[in-house]
């Protein structure tokens, strides 16, 4: 039997991407005051971005439940050997620890093994997919779990707020306050990466995706590199346009950003991911 993956929905991987690497995904949750919605399930990307502009309560993210990822073990137990469950970093979150109480509570011979990923979204993703990619190859469990490991130590993830009014709503701006000082109306450029570090800092949008470029673009042998929006897709097609002329040839992966990262950046915000090394595709 095989080795079967398991991430949390923060890895905002597409449908298609899942179905064809056969990855169990655990829907985390979003919060509307008393309302517990699952993303990807109950509500959707783009609902969730229009009720967050629109409604006067604040949105707030939580990890999912025990019981989720019990029954997520639970469904895949009987047909795998192993899983490997690659999950959004527990300096962002506490899936990693609700999922590690899941597995001790289950009664099965099933090896179960977690990875904290230590970063969000896709560069959280490009590790899921390169577990998968191993796993349907007939890797070992060692091996999936090696497989994820290495791109965890090879990528890297930066985002930009195009506002910090909703970094302020959900509490999480006096960091960055304190790297901007006074300049609140610039748009901080941060990495996504044992936590939220601030990098650079632009005054126009315009200015911002350019920075967060560059930043991306600076890390020796790109091979694979990931785009994120939220809510402007055209500027997903800039960077990737971009990314073409700077790297040919050079894999792009274009995804919309799901409420674990849209919640406390807010509409507007972008991201990019990028791996230095082997090449995923490979």
């Amino acid at each position: 039997m095989p080795v079967r993956v398991v991430t949390d929905s923060t890895a905002d991987l597409s449908p298609e991407t899942v179905e064809e690497l056969a990855i169990t995904v655990v829907p985390q949750l979003v919060i509307f005051g008393n309302e517990e919605l699952r993303d990807g399930v109950d509500l959707t990307t783009e609902q969730f971005f229009q009720r967050m502009v629109t409604s006067s309560v604040h949105p707030g993210t939580s990890q999912a439940s025990v019981g989720a990822f019990q029954a997520a073990y639970e469904s895949l137990v009987d047909e795998a050997d192993a899983i490997v469950s690659v999950y959004v970093g527990a300096c962002f979150s506490g899936t990693v620890s609700s999922a590690t109480l899941a597995r001790d509570s289950i009664d099965t011979s099933c090896r179960i093994e977690i990875v904290d990923s230590r970063t969000a979204s896709l560069g959280l993703g490009f590790a899921v997919i390169a577990a998968a990619r191993a796993a349907k190859a007939g890797a070992s469990v060692e091996e999936v779990v090696a497989a994820a490991q290495s791109v965890i130590s090879r990528v890297h993830a930066i985002c930009f707020l195009d506002t910090l009014e909703y970094a302020r709503r959900g509490g999480r701006v006096s960091r960055i306050e304190s790297f901007l000082g006074n300049l609140l109306s610039v748009k901080p450029i941060l990495s996504i990466y044992d936590d939220v570090k601030p990098l650079s800092r632009a005054r126009t949008r315009t200015a911002a995706l350019q920075k967060m470029f560059e930043l991306a673009m600076a890390y020796p042998n790109i091979v694979d590199v990931g785009i994120l929006w939220a809510t402007t897709p055209e500027d997903a097609d800039l960077l990737a346009e971009m990314t073409r002329e700077r790297l040919p040839g050079v894999p792009i992966r274009i995804a919309r950003m799901g409420p674990a990262l849209g919640a406390h950046g807010g509409p507007g915000i972008m991201a990019m991911a990028v791996v230095e090394g082997e090449n995923l595709n490979g």
